[in-house]
């Protein structure tokens, strides 16, 4: 679920910045998870049927996290989740919406005009509701943190799109695995950025799960 997210986190630190609305440096330090090898092949007892349908679980488990985040089910990108990162999956707006501090102070917060928040927000963020930009701009203001977290939440799955390119280069040892993830994200009015990231996975009671660090930022 991560790897799938982090970029939309990222978008959206870049749309606050363009919106005028950054304050402090909330920016975190990049690191690249730690994965599983993925120079050994699946075990020569593992027969080419079962590999094969390791392998297309795998993709499905990767299409079934991009349908889950555009139906902003968050509940259900959990449920794909390895237990190692479960709390950090049932806790989205702790770890994927940037921080309030991305505004100031509360004191700072509090003297942004509400109805210029969100139009400027609307602007960056295309595709998203009024309604929700402006429970944004109005969490903010309050500097209400797990209402600006809902409603970020709410802002990025309504503003940014995921598709699936392809899911190759899947390397499989045991229970654990690894693959070359192809997205390309489109948020608001920019242009669609593709990217390829190397995403973990881990299966635990015969079900793939994906095994990306949540707290670490692409």
């Amino acid at each position: 679920m991560a790897r799938l997210v982090h970029a939309v986190t990222a978008a959206t630190v870049v749309a606050f910045a363009l919106a005028g609305c950054g304050g402090s440096d909330s920016s975190e330090s990049s690191e690249s998870t730690s994965s599983s090898p993925a120079s050994e092949s699946a075990p020569p007892s593992t027969s080419a049927a079962a590999a094969a349908d390791d392998e297309q679980q795998i993709r499905d488990l990767v299409q079934a996290q991009a349908d889950a985040f555009s139906d902003g089910d968050w509940d259900t990108l959990a449920e794909l989740t390895c237990s190692k990162f479960s709390e950090q999956a049932n806790n989205p707006g702790e770890f994927l919406v940037p921080p309030i501090t991305q505004f100031g102070t509360k004191e700072q917060a509090a003297s942004i005009d509400p109805v210029q928040l969100s139009d400027s927000l609307g602007k960056e963020f295309g595709g998203a509701s009024k309604e929700t930009v402006d429970r944004v701009a109005q969490a903010i203001v309050a500097y209400d943190v797990p209402a600006y977290q809902a409603a970020m939440l709410d802002l990025m799955t309504e503003s940014v799109t995921i598709t699936v390119d392809s899911v190759e280069n899947i390397q499989i040892t045991g229970d654990t695995a690894t693959a070359d993830v192809t997205t390309t994200q489109v948020a608001g009015t920019d242009a669609p950025k593709t990217q390829t990231d190397p995403t973990p996975f881990v299966r635990e009671d015969g079900v793939w799960l994906d095994c990306s660090d949540m707290a670490a930022t692409s």
